[in-house]
């Protein structure tokens, strides 16, 4: 299929193009310039739209196998590509866990045969996320996964986690690290300080992230593995990144949009919504967290997509599970309180949804230019809405940002050349 995008502005991580065409042939761009007049099977008009490589999610919960009550691969990946994402890497905690190279080939067989996007497996560090017996690197790279992680869990035993990035630079992969110490996490629900007290709320706090970010860095310097650290929410956790990288230590790292976007006064009105691992920090984290991406401490936006079923979430505060949507929102969030405040360019927003993540996972692709796939995402970033349910691709609708104005929106996604996403058609289905 020939697709031909009209006078878009073209965002690239190191420039962006004020306007020219893009003309896509057989799932790769094959020119990008002004001018291109060819005959296409679609012309897409996009003049006053920005048109941004494919964002590349480092981290998601697609919960397929196991828990497609929540969400499965076909309605995660629709949801994905709703929010401009191409591809998405899922992480393992999954039932039965990624850790054999049989779940991995199923994840990859659905993901051909129903997926909006492509999906990427991350497999377990250890055997069934228990945090013991290392599961096998090698034939789990060799069946598809892109990295390891016990997501959910953070990997507690020294012995263990120092095997495992022994095993991860031998085999020349990825290794992605809950950072919190969970025997210490008790009862703890959200943020410990002033607003956990006012809600009544048993605690987490940050120095439980800080504290195995410190040991995690640390190891990476003594092995040389490369390391990466997992929704940042801290200050200390964004400053020991910082002076890692500065000592050239093998470490990269990612926040989620919640963790720039809001801070732990969700939590007063018990919205369980806001409930989430790690929890909603205070202003000062959310401060520092804005600082490590304007300075490039922090190297990606990923979004910890985490849907649950309407039921778990209308539980109470404390009994709900830990957990928010973030696909469908990820763009709008990086507009609103990064972009339009002034502290990134469009052009950082390209970088951190999308090139960087791709350098981190070693993946192809991240840019708009010729010869690269055809992985596009057209934007509107003047757009204003108020996000609402009705709107939720996901079959999950937990999010907190439901009735909160929002700029920035996806209109057209194009993954591999194919569209997978259109607003405009969507909007005209509803």
């Amino acid at each position: 299929m020939k697709i031909l995008i009209k006078n878009a502005a073209v965002v690239n991580a190191a420039k962006l193009q004020k306007s020219a065409d893009i003309l896509i042939e057989d799932g790769v761009i094959t020119d990008v310039k002004r001018g291109i007049n060819e005959a296409a099977d679609r012309v897409v008009e996009a003049k006053g739209l920005y048109a941004f490589p494919g964002f590349f999610d480092l981290h998601a919960h697609l919960r397929d196998p196991g828990f497609k009550r929540k969400e499965d691969i076909e309605s995660g990946t629709r949801s994905a590509a709703a929010g401009g994402f191409t591809s998405v890497c899922c992480m393992p905690n999954t039932k039965p866990p990624i850790d054999s190279a049989r779940t991995v080939k199923y994840i990859l067989k659905q993901a051909e045969k129903l997926g909006a996007c492509e999906v990427l497996p991350v497999a377990c560090i250890t055997k069934g996320m228990r945090g013991g017996e290392l599961t096998d690197f090698a034939a789990l790279r060799a069946a598809g996964a892109v990295a390891f992680s016990d997501d959910g869990m953070p990997v507690e035993d020294d012995e263990v986690i120092l095997a495992a990035m022994a095993q991860a630079k031998e085999q020349k992969v990825l290794l992605m690290l809950h950072e919190e110490n969970l025997k210490d996490r008790g009862r703890g629900v959200a943020n410990e300080g002033e607003n956990a007290r006012k809600a009544k709320l048993h605690g987490i706090p940050a120095a439980l992230e800080d504290g195995m970010t410190a040991r995690d860095i640390f190891y990476a310097q003594r092995t040389g593995a490369q390391v990466h650290i997992c929704h940042v929410s801290t200050a200390g956790s964004v400053e020991l990144v910082r002076r890692a990288k500065a000592n050239g230590i093998p470490v990269t790292c990612e926040t989620a949009p919640h963790y720039f976007s809001l801070t732990d006064e969700e939590i007063l009105g018990k919205n369980p919504n806001a409930k989430v691992n790690p929890p909603l920090r205070s202003g000062a984290d959310r401060q520092a967290v804005i600082e490590g991406i304007a300075d490039g401490t922090i190297d990606a936006i990923a979004t910890d997509h985490a849907p649950h079923t309407e039921s778990e979430k209308k539980r109470s505060f404390a009994h709900a599970p830990f957990g928010l949507i973030g696909f469908e929102t990820a763009f709008s969030l990086a507009v609103t309180h990064l972009y339009r405040p002034g502290t990134i360019r469009l052009e950082d927003i390209a970088r951190l949804m999308s090139a960087a993540p791709r350098t981190i996972a070693r993946h192809v692709g991240g840019e708009v230019r010729k010869g690269m796939p055809a992985d596009i995402v057209l934007t509107d970033i003047e757009a204003s809405f108020v996000y609402t349910q009705e709107e939720i691709v996901s079959k999950a609708k937990n999010s907190p940002f439901i009735g909160k104005q929002l700029y920035g929106r996806v209109m057209l996604t194009i993954a591999g050349g194919k569209v997978t996403y259109d607003r405009q058609a969507d909007r005209q289905d509803h």
